[in-house]
């Protein structure tokens, strides 16, 4: 079935998870395995899954995950693996790994996996699971304890899984122009000395298929395309003016030279504000914004991609169609 189903256009679609608790609640004394929730049985899995789920996407917006997991878990959405929380130590232990996704309305083709790690003694073996949608930031949970079973998951809604009977008859319908929308996450600040900086995230283009009866031909159509840039700030070692006035007349006087020679020739010396060096990585993320919004309509990305084409008698199946047509978008 398609990684992406309009709602109009999705039969029968049923609710298999509700998000009432974690996939895998916290519990001892599991067995070293991998679980991909494809329907399997499972002695510690709330829900078994299925070989396709779903998530329903009310609203087009920006939309944030989270994955929790001891030890490895895994997300994936519309066949593009969206978070995968490691288990290296100290990560073995109940931990947090989030990511966004700028999503139109619709059904997203979701994929999740869990792997629980072998220790000895077996009866100290920790197994947990959960995995957070929600239109906020997704919220840690406290992780604070040195095992497992001292943590507690994230407060953020869980997410609900959906399965469905069957896509409605598709027919192609118009191209329409799909804007990009920019994400901007909330900076990073780090310890120590280091050059705050404003780093691109990946653009995400989801796309999908509609069959051309009249020419016999899978056509590609844009759902959503997304890109961003996030900052990272660095809370180096520098006097601070607001935190720490100066103390006498030579410092002040150093302190205003200091800071009126930023636009000329950068940051130098001992008296810095962050929120001079956030305006400054704030200006470059712009930049990035503007950067992405002009060439995506000035490269004519999208007409690019809804021009190509795949003969159905050539490849007949609706989801290697998808995937050829991700593929180029990617």
């Amino acid at each position: 079935m398609n990684n992406y189903i309009p709602i109009n256009k999705a039969v029968n679609p049923v609710c298999i998870y509700q998000g009432d608790e974690p996939l895998i609640s916290k519990m001892l004394g599991v067995d070293e395995m991998i679980y991909g929730f494809d329907g399997t049985p499972s002695d510690y899995a709330t829900c078994v899954g299925a070989p396709e789920m779903f998530i329903k996407v009310e609203e087009d917006g920006l939309y944030y995950f989270g994955v929790e997991a001891d030890d490895t878990g895994s997300l994936t959405i519309a066949g593009e693996q969206a978070i995968k929380k490691d288990g290296t130590p100290p990560n073995g232990k109940l931990n947090i790994e989030t990511d966004s996704r700028y999503l139109k309305a619709g059904y997203y083709k979701v994929a999740l996996s869990w792997t629980n790690n072998a220790y000895t003694p077996a009866s100290n073996n920790a197994a947990a699971f959960n995995v957070t949608m929600d239109r906020e930031p997704i919220q840690a949970g406290k992780y604070e304890g040195n095992s497992t079973m001292k943590r507690e998951f994230s407060p953020s809604p869980k997410i609900k899984l959906w399965t469905i009977e069957k896509e409605s008859a598709i027919t192609c319908e118009p191209s329409k122009e799909v804007e990009l929308e920019f994400e901007k996450p909330e900076p990073v600040y780090l310890e120590g000395n280091g050059g705050c900086n404003v780093s691109s995230l990946r653009p995400k283009i989801c796309v999908t298929v509609c069959k051309d009866e009249s020419e016999n031909v899978w056509r590609c159509r844009v759902i959503s395309v997304s890109a961003g840039a996030k900052l990272t700030m660095y809370e180096g070692i520098y006097v601070n003016p607001y935190v720490d006035p100066p103390l006498n007349g030579e410092e002040a006087t150093e302190a205003v030279n200091e800071m009126n020679g930023y636009q000329t020739r950068g940051r130098v010396g001992t008296w810095h504000t962050p929120q001079a060096s956030l305006a400054h990585e704030e200006h470059h993320r712009r930049q990035w914004e503007d950067a992405y919004k002009f060439y995506w309509k000035d490269s004519k990305i999208q007409e690019m991609l809804e021009n190509q084409t795949i003969s159905c008698d050539k490849e007949p199946n609706m989801d290697k169609a998808v995937k050829f047509m991700q593929a180029l978008a990617n």
